[in-house]
């Protein structure tokens, strides 16, 4: 029998927040990781250049798990290419009123409408560093709620130069439908100053560190082809996906 099948009754007692937050509670032991790595079997070596990185297989884990980079021991047992983590925001915020996660069981789905919930980035940077974790690593960041769009490249910013020296690479997200006005950066103007700002930054901090990251932009599924059209003509310009000129 899949071992999942013996935990879902449980799980499904609780809301489906609860049961994600009981889960990694579990993962997080210690003892738990050799299980973890014996369950996903040895790590597939199928290296891969992606953007700038070498990464170990091509097989890696989105942001929005792991908000907080929180349970990265726990996650590498299972032998992802690349971990991204967050989207972190400046200062910590509560996301949306609960309930938040919603199942569709004949679906076998979740609905997540959290709200960019995150601890802040001094969580989030402690919480790497406190990690030991040595892999790839993207960090996803975002605005606060509270930002408004006309000063939203200050957050951007903030959390670029906060993360730059601990993230592999590093994600813009204009795209989440939880936060409002959100997805307007998505828009010509306003998203082509966003990137120009941040790729002047980006450029500073390469300076200072020694190294350039690469930079990737994270949009909505729902655009038209005019609109992603529009955004693609933008990147080459601000090297976005390019670890090197």
């Amino acid at each position: 029998m899949n071992p999942y099948d013996i935990v879902r009754p449980l799980l499904f007692t609780l809301d489906a927040e609860q049961a994600h937050h009981l889960t990694f509670a579990l993962l997080d032991q210690p003892l738990t990781h050799p299980l973890l790595r014996w369950a996903a079997g040895p790590p597939v070596d199928d290296p891969v250049d992606f953007i700038g990185l070498k990464l170990r297989n091509r097989v890696g884990l989105a942001a929005g798990l792991d908000k907080n980079g929180e349970h990265l021991g726990a996650l590498a047992a299972f032998g992802f290419g690349f971990i991204e983590i967050g989207t972190v925001t400046p200062k910590p915020q509560p996301g949306n009123a609960r309930p938040r996660i919603f199942r569709i069981p004949r679906r076998n789905a979740l609905i997540n409408r959290l709200g960019f919930n995150n601890d802040g980035l001094d969580a989030l940077i402690a919480n790497v560093r406190d990690s030991g974790f040595a892999g790839v690593l993207g960090i996803n960041i975002g605005k606060n709620g509270s930002t408004p769009n006309e000063r939203a490249l200050d957050d951007y910013r903030e959390c670029l130069i906060r993360v730059h020296d601990i993230a592999s690479y590093v994600t813009v997200n204009v795209s989440s439908p939880n936060t409002k006005d959100l997805r307007q950066l998505q828009g010509g103007d306003e998203l082509s100053a966003l990137l120009k700002g941040l790729t002047e930054t980006r450029e500073a901090l390469a300076d200072r560190d020694g190294k350039r990251i690469p930079m990737v932009l994270k949009i909505a599924p729902d655009l038209d082809i005019e609109q992603i059209a529009l955004i693609a003509d933008l990147l080459p310009a601000h090297e976005i996906g390019r670890a090197h000129v």
